[in-house]
């Protein structure tokens, strides 16, 4: 019996594949390529065990934690595809929608996009801050180590919306420039 599921991951990343042939790529690209494929696959596998063990289990508390790294899997392995995409195709036109654009310096020049981006990394640093003490006021209330672990994964997530919004400012901003700028930020969130 042929799993639907395998032959479905094994076909996500033809575009790839097509692009690697289309544009005569290098060996390093196939090489890079066959690795993010290889990395989808074992994704794929991943994701049938997190839907299985949700399906399967009897706990409520398990299913939605589980949940939650399923979403993180789903995407992980949308963007080994975009990656593998993106890689083999060069920036071809034609290629594929579902890859990673090019970043060009679209800060420099746009004050509305920088000043936008400054003010949500402002809430997100304030929004970091007000976690931590959030979690540290659960510990007088109910279910503490899943609360707990639930504010820790939406620091995280933070933490990564943070890391976006800085290269976002960074690629139209000198380094220096960035620096003075991310410390008034911090001053103004307290």
């Amino acid at each position: 019996m042929v799993n639907n599921r395998a032959l479905s991951v094994e076909t996500e990343f033809r575009d790839a594949i097509e692009g690697l042939h289309a544009t005569g790529a290098s060996p390093s690209d196939y090489e890079v390529v066959e690795a993010l494929d290889r990395h989808g696959r074992e994704e794929g596998e991943l994701l049938e065990r997190y839907k299985r063990f949700v399906d399967e289990s009897a706990s409520p508390a398990v299913q939605y934690l589980v949940r939650l790294i399923l979403e993180d899997e789903k995407r992980h392995h949308r963007v080994l595809e975009d990656l593998a995409n993106t890689i083999a195709w060069g920036g071809l036109k034609g290629t594929p929608e579902q890859v990673v654009p090019h970043f060009a310096t679209t800060c420099r020049g746009d004050e509305a996009l920088r000043s936008e981006t400054q003010a949500l990394l402002a809430h997100e640093l304030r929004d970091h801050t007000q976690l931590r003490r959030l979690r540290r006021r659960l510990r007088t209330n109910g279910e503490v180590a899943t609360w707990e672990l639930l504010i820790d994964l939406m620091r995280l997530d933070t933490d990564k919306h943070i890391r976006i919004l800085r290269l976002i400012l960074s690629n139209g901003t000198s380094p220096g420039r960035l620096d003075r700028m991310l410390h008034r930020l911090r001053w103004h969130r307290a």
